[in-house]
């Protein structure tokens, strides 16, 4: 089940009415929320909890909208145009930053669970 509805995320496009699709997007993205936050604990009876976790999902949802790529395929495809020509290939793993995955939660959603606290990144000190 989606953590929002289509209305919530009709709110956030607008004035763009949501797409005829906005059922399954809500539905991939609240997949996404739940892989992120694998592992955690949250109440998820709690209002505020799944207030919060409607919210990311209705940023995954936009995300996914924007870059036009709902099952992430293009996720390794780097491209560039100048002029008439345009290249594209598909980015291989080479351990380096530009070359790494492309990440699959939203920015705004990963904002949204850390700063409500849900996200929790603790950084390992070695030494």
């Amino acid at each position: 089940m989606a953590y929002a509805s289509v209305a919530e995320l009709a709110a956030w496009l607008a004035p763009e009415p949501a797409p005829a699709n906005a059922v399954r997007l809500l539905e991939l993205a609240s997949t996404a929320v739940d892989v992120a936050l694998y592992g955690g604990a949250y109440d998820r009876d709690d209002p505020e909890v799944l207030a919060v976790l409607a919210k990311a999902a209705v940023r995954q949802a936009h995300w996914v909208i924007e870059r036009d790529d709902e099952t992430g395929a293009q996720s390794d495809v780097q491209a560039m145009s100048t002029g008439k020509r345009s290249f594209s290939r598909f980015a291989r793993g080479g351990g380096n930053a530009s070359s790494a995955a492309a990440p699959r939660l939203a920015p705004g959603a990963v904002d949204v669970l850390r700063t409500s606290g849900l996200l929790v990144i603790d950084p390992l000190v070695v030494g």
